[in-house]
């Protein structure tokens, strides 16, 4: 079968949806199968006409290989991104394409809340138009069926490459490593984070904070040192493959204090690892996460909830090693990347 694969350029952006991407199109398993032409829309961080000029670069490519495809996959998140991409299906639908609408917006309620009921009804033909419409969780699922009944909505969530040899932690060592694996934003809880590690280092003068992820570095050191946080705070950035193998072996806590998400691939990465997560229930986080069993969930920006969950777990070894343990177990069960992609296979066929 000969797919279009269109999202953004997975060599230059470092997005969740790029994480997805790389995971197909490097799969040997989905090579025997599938024969995927990926078509890269943008990049991060690029002015508005460097990002048009993509975009339009990459019409182009889409027009001249769409008479030989048999599918069009096409990953997509919010703003321009979204309309540029119901352009492709209904350009699809002229050619008799079948097109898969890969939904990836953590925000995309917010987005579609804050248009005009005329973009809004558009936004609906293009769930309507596509052929069927991957979203990554129940909680979504109910949203957009409630939005757009007549579209084909798939629930396959994200899923992850179980990492070999990692067992369940234990607080066995003095020192205890939180991970802070995300983009540096307010929409992932971060600053709420930053705001109760002065009191949470009260208590447990032992933890160290690894931060890992895109975003303002120099102001994240700035906001460091002016809490006093230098010898407990760590700064690293956007870190590859093996530096986040090298962390989430050491690490014990993920804290993840987010507003709006999809599926969080971090979530899932900590979780194989035996990381316990500290996690707020938005987007499909609820659909992993079961307060008190396999992570804690507090409410998006409750500071205080989310001081006393982190302390409370910290003090409680006995029932942090057990809930370390199911962590692993539940991501085990559901999310492992080789079921995900033997599904995909099948809605791939479905759509023949």
């Amino acid at each position: 079968m000969q797919i279009l694969f269109i999202g953004e350029n997975i060599h230059t952006s470092k997005s969740g949806i790029v994480t997805v991407m790389k995971q197909l199109l490097e799969s040997d398993f989905l090579k025997q199968e599938v024969r995927y032409h990926p078509i890269y829309t943008t990049s991060d961080n690029l002015p508005a006409a460097k990002k048009l000029q993509c975009w339009l670069m990459a019409y182009i490519r889409f027009l001249s290989l769409l008479p030989t495809a048999d599918l069009v996959h096409i990953h997509h998140a919010i703003g321009m991104n979204f309309w540029l991409t119901g352009g492709m299906v209904y350009i699809a639908r002229l050619f008799g394409k079948k097109t898969l609408l890969h939904n990836h917006a953590a925000d995309f309620h917010l987005f579609y809340e804050g248009c005009p009921d005329w973009q809004q009804r558009f936004m609906i033909n293009i769930f309507a138009a596509a052929d069927a419409n991957i979203i990554l969780s129940t909680s979504w699922q109910a949203w957009y069926r409630s939005v757009a009944p007549r579209a084909n909505w798939v629930l396959l969530p994200n899923a992850i490459q179980l990492p070999e040899a990692a067992d369940s932690k234990s607080f066995a060592d003095e020192q205890i490593t939180l991970v802070y694996l995300a983009r540096i934003e307010e929409r992932k809880g971060f600053y709420n984070l930053m705001n109760i590690m002065p009191a949470l280092l009260a208590q447990y003068p032992q933890c160290q904070l690894y931060i890992a992820g895109q975003g303002d570095l120099d102001a994240v050191r700035t906001l460091i040192a002016d809490k006093g946080l230098l010898n407990n705070v760590v700064v690293l950035g956007y870190i590859n493959n093996d530096q986040k193998d090298s962390l989430l072996r050491k690490g014990h806590v993920l804290v993840l204090p987010s507003f709006n998400e999809g599926l969080p691939m971090s979530l899932l990465e900590a979780m194989a690892y035996g990381l316990v997560p500290i996690t707020t229930p938005v987007g499909g986080i609820p659909d992993v996460v079961t307060n008190g069993e396999n992570g804690l969930l507090v409410a998006p920006g409750d500071e205080p909830a989310l001081l006393q969950s982190i302390a409370g777990l910290l003090g409680s070894a006995s029932h942090y090693q057990q809930m370390s343990a199911n962590a692993k177990k539940r991501v085990g069960q559901d999310f492992d990347l080789r079921k995900y992609k033997q599904r995909l296979v099948v809605l791939y066929d479905s759509l023949k």
